[in-house]
């Protein structure tokens, strides 16, 4: 009870720092803000293969800025979201972001999508010294070392491919273990931290088998990994489509064993790609409340998901695009609480202030000047009888 009282009355303040506060800010000269309005940008891929993550991800975002600007906006400010569609592919993303600033003139990057894109964006973003927020991204180089102007939101993929390795071995008394991963940037990451902690624990991979990003068929694969026949399997993926395509081709070839999932697994869509019982037993982490619960931040979230997109099934891509959106106008209102004025420095100032910020729906995370890495604690899921329940933290 006191902890859902807490988590009320936090909201409370995060609403009122949104529509009231210490009066109105003072007029900025700060790119794309003014009397009335705050341009935020992001590049976010609502066509193409990610398309499925893209959506929802956008829609979740687009969601809390709606319901910000029905509620008075940030200090009187309207928020206008401007989302480019980069398809996924980093080429289109530098196009995205040139036009994002030269043309549409952003105040900053908020809840960009995918740690590709981002990265063929980011040296320019940090030179330009434009804030970026809330990226929807698990890559390392996002906050080590520490960019100045650039605020992680999600744990990193070196934390969990740790806990691909560990929590088997650890948790589950299993050494027999083998790894499936992109080999791509994101993949090969992932699959470092894997093998990094496996030789930690002193343990060797019975199996580790790398695939293209444009991978559609895995047969081949699961059929090395049923040869292998370790205890548990680690799927690397970046994809929920390629981790479920693994698991129904394992339950199609009568494979059975231990999946463990990224945080890309924990969504519903897994259920539809995979089947309910080749999906059965799969633990995984994550670092939000699971959509489905009933917790006073997930209510908050899926009404006003409901509200704006009554067509989208909350989700965990949408939520934490949420979550994301959230802390972005925490900082927004934050800075004009603490200077009276909302620039980019003041932005970031604010956001370097933050500390144990949660609105209930993530653990409590906190920046610092050299320190913006984010939410660095798991919550652990497990999938029984076709859902997802709680299994712990890491």
């Amino acid at each position: 009870m006191l902890r859902h009282m807490r988590w009320v009355v936090l909201v409370a303040v995060f609403a009122g720092l949104i529509v009231g506060g210490a009066g109105q800010a003072q007029q900025s000269e700060a790119p794309g803000v003014t009397e009335d309005t705050i341009k935020l940008g992001a590049f976010i891929a609502q066509s193409g293969a990610l398309s499925s993550i893209g959506v929802p991800f956008f829609r979740g975002a687009q969601a809390w800025y709606n319901w910000v600007n029905d509620n008075g906006g940030i200090h009187g400010r309207q928020i206008e979201f401007i989302a480019c569609d980069d398809g996924f592919v980093p080429a289109n993303t530098v196009a995205c972001v040139e036009e994002l600033l030269q043309e549409d003139n952003v105040f900053a990057i908020a809840n960009p999508l995918g740690s590709s894109p981002i990265q063929a964006v980011i040296d320019t973003l940090v030179e330009q010294g434009v804030p970026m927020v809330s990226p929807g991204a698990n890559a390392t180089f996002l906050s080590e070392p520490t960019k100045p102007n650039v605020f992680a939101l999600q744990p990193t993929n070196a934390q969990f491919g740790r806990f691909a390795a560990r929590y088997p071995v650890e948790q589950l008394d299993m050494e027999d273990v083998a790894a499936v991963y992109v080999d791509n940037a994101f993949g090969n990451e992932l699959r470092e931290a894997f093998t990094g902690a496996l030789d930690e624990l002193g343990v060797e991979p019975v199996r580790m088998i790398g695939h293209g990003a444009d991978a559609t068929n895995f047969s081949s694969i699961v059929l090395q990994l049923q040869q292998a026949d370790p205890d548990a399997v680690a799927l690397l993926e970046d994809s929920i489509q390629s981790a479920a395509s693994i698991m129904r081709e394992a339950e199609n070839l009568g494979f059975d064993t231990q999946f463990i999932g990224l945080n890309t697994t924990t969504d519903p869509q897994l259920f539809e790609l995979a089947g309910e019982s080749a999906a059965e037993g799969m633990v995984a982490p994550g670092f939000a409340t699971f959509p489905t619960s009933e917790t006073p931040g997930t209510k908050l979230y899926k009404s006003i998901l409901n509200e704006y997109f009554p067509d989208e099934s909350p989700g965990g891509f949408s939520e934490i695009a949420f979550v994301g959106a959230q802390l972005v106008t925490h900082g927004l209102a934050l800075a004009i609480e603490q200077s009276g004025e909302l620039t980019r420095q003041t932005f970031i100032d604010a956001l370097n202030s933050v500390n144990q910020w949660s609105t209930g729906l993530t653990p409590p995370l906190s920046y610092g000047p050299d320190d913006h890495a984010g939410i660095e604690q798991l919550f652990i899921v497990r999938v029984e009888d076709g859902t997802f329940i709680n299994a712990g933290t890491f």
